[in-house]
């Protein structure tokens, strides 16, 4: 089982499909861990005003995102060793080691990773399957099909887009049907369902944040009725440096 796609050229770098209308809006690009990312807009100080009175969004699309499919037991075998021993329970996912790792079935997982740690992430993934193979291997002379797993960088599969602020929870309602209350969704709570019409997951990642992801095309359509929802509730678009901020803040 090669994993080789998981260490990709240090010197290649990648754009948002978000990021023609990041700079429309006003957003300062810059490049950072191999991505173009909008870091600020026109004025910090409204940006940080939207993060505390009303609600903000920003892109996320630069996250690491790996989808790992196995059967069951072999799946959280290796979410076990790669998170440093954890156990996914249904519709909550797990923080560990500057990562979530999100339950979507009994046999698929999705791994999210802060840029800064995807590195090490994708080591641990695949350090973690290909011990659980070898293992199997060594153990089954026919090498139980059943056993594999398949790791996929949807890094640029899937673009995310943080929603941040007080509003956030009636900002999502606004294009999307899942209870993100408090009560139905703690912080940590990882949903898949229909995002602005569109197939997508959702992730409480804090108790004032929400992320969201849909298919990497359909990027600017997720701003735009983002923007446009934001707008209706006072709120807009906030750089990297200031959600950074407030992400500080609230660990």
């Amino acid at each position: 089982m090669s994993l080789g796609f998981l260490t990709p050229d240090a010197a290649a770098a990648a754009r948002s499909s978000m990021q023609r209308l990041a700079v429309a809006a006003g957003a300062r690009m810059q490049w950072r861990d191999g991505w173009n990312v909008a870091v600020a807009f026109a004025d910090s100080d409204a940006e940080r005003a939207r993060l505390r009175e009303s609600v903000a969004f920003a892109d996320r699309s630069n996250l690491l995102k790996l989808e790992l499919q196995a059967e069951r037991a072999t799946l959280a075998g290796v979410i076990e060793a790669a998170s440093g021993g954890h156990a996914l329970e249904p519709g909550l996912a797990v923080r560990s080691s500057g990562a979530w790792w999100c339950p979507v079935t009994p046999t698929r997982a999705l791994v999210l990773a802060d840029p800064q740690a995807a590195a090490e992430i994708r080591q641990a993934v695949a350090g973690a399957a290909e011990i659980r193979q070898a293992v199997t291997d060594a153990t089954d002379a026919a090498a139980d099909p059943q056993a594999t797993v398949t790791v996929a960088d949807l890094t640029c599969g899937l673009a995310a887009l943080a929603l941040a602020g007080p509003g956030a929870r009636e900002l999502l309602a606004r294009f999307c049907a899942i209870d993100v209350r408090p009560a139905v969704m703690p912080v940590g709570g990882f949903r898949p369902g229909s995002v602005a019409r569109t197939p997508g997951y959702v992730l409480r990642d804090g108790s004032e944040r929400l992320l969201i992801l849909v298919g990497w095309a359909l990027g600017e359509y997720l701003w735009t009725v983002v923007a446009d929802a934001a707008g209706h509730l006072g709120g807009g678009p906030v750089g990297a440096d200031v959600l950074a901020e407030a992400e500080a803040e609230d660990a």
